[in-house]
């Protein structure tokens, strides 16, 4: 199975999502998802992770805390999940990859209708392990 890591990333009690591309051969297409993808081949998760942010955000964060672990044999992967605080101003992140992205509060992700719903349950992990 591939290795999958992605990036919970919060800031001023919001999260930021990717509108996935809407392109038939990816994984979720066309939905809103977290940043991040897969680990290359001798590669640590944490190196994949920040790899992944530069390319896909142009922003590399300092400190990673790994939040949880899932399979999804829908799309053959594990996928890592780890909880990022932004520090850098929201206007400093570039989309390099993905049709959109933008800031939801925990509430608001609930209510989209286009979420994997993977999201919606670690996000709530987030928000707990957050004290929110």
């Amino acid at each position: 199975m591939r290795e999958v890591v992605k990036a919970v990333i919060h800031k001023d009690h919001k999260y930021l999502l990717q509108l996935r591309d809407n392109d038939p051969a990816i994984s979720y297409p066309d939905t809103w998802s977290l940043f991040g993808g897969e680990v290359d081949e001798g590669e640590s998760f944490e190196e994949a992770l920040k790899r992944e942010l530069e390319e896909e955000l142009s922003w590399c964060p300092d400190r990673l805390i790994c939040l949880a672990k899932s399979s999804n044999k829908k799309v053959n992967c594990n996928i890592t999940f780890y909880l990022v605080h932004c520090e850098v101003p929201k206007e400093s992140l570039v989309l390099g990859e993905g049709q959109d992205m933008d800031w939801y509060t925990l509430e608001e992700i609930i209510s989209l209708l286009n979420t994997p719903d993977l999201i919606n349950n670690i996000i709530n992990k987030a928000a707990r392990h957050l004290g929110r």
